[in-house]
């Protein structure tokens, strides 16, 4: 009786230090799922090495892309895959005179440094635009793009999304970068994604985990 009582007893202290400490448990568990994996360690990358993507994981890439999911499946994006170095370097180039004397947040406000690249020097550019009479188009084309990130990642690929230059890819003046990339007139170009094999290893950037709440 007095064993079985002990048993008990263990079983219980157990249960509850596990209870306790269910953080640390889940921390544990993570590295055995490779999804969770590849969702903690992917990071944006701003240095890229000059080797080009191959076609066959660019094309799992948009195969992964295109899986997101959607509001009524409507699919409301258009994905441009640039891979053309004069073309990349143009749209550079109409950025920085952009940024010329303009105050700019975040890298773009590097733009005026020799060698700069909007880019990242990444020897590949994903476009990602929206269809404008779709309410939800922005939300699918964000959903779009995570896969984008994370299919990436998980093929030892680095990315990173860009913004800034949607402010030239907008413009009317530039309506013949748009044209080349045949975007359709009711769809709205919304966001870049840089592609190519890391030149870096980006320290982990602290997660606000207090912006979690449980309502149990």
């Amino acid at each position: 009786m007095k064993k079985v009582l002990a048993v008990c007893f263990i079983l219980v202290f157990l249960s509850c230090h596990m209870s306790d400490n269910k953080n640390d448990s889940l921390t544990n568990n993570e590295g055995e799922n490779e999804m969770i994996e590849t969702i903690l360690t992917r990071r944006s990358i701003r240095k890229y090495k000059p080797q080009q993507v191959e076609r066959a994981k660019l094309d799992t890439v948009m195969k992964a892309a295109i899986y997101a999911p959607s509001a009524l499946n409507k699919q409301p994006w258009e994905v441009r895959v640039v891979q053309n170095k004069e073309f990349i370097d143009k749209i550079n180039d109409r950025f920085v005179a952009f940024a010329r004397g303009r105050e700019m947040q975040g890298s773009a406000s590097r733009a005026a440094e020799p060698g700069f690249s909007v880019f990242h020097g990444a020897p590949t550019v994903i476009v990602l635009a929206r269809d404008k009479n779709n309410h939800s188009s922005m939300l699918d084309v964000g959903l779009l793009t995570q896969n984008i990130l994370l299919s990436a990642h998980a093929l030892g690929l680095g990315t990173c999304p860009i913004g800034s230059v949607v402010s030239i890819l907008t413009d009317p003046a530039n309506k013949e970068l748009v044209d080349l990339l045949k975007i359709p007139e009711d769809y709205e170009i919304v966001l870049a994604v840089s592609l190519g094999y890391p030149d870096e290893s980006p320290v982990v950037k602290e997660r606000y985990a207090d912006k979690v709440i449980y309502m149990e």
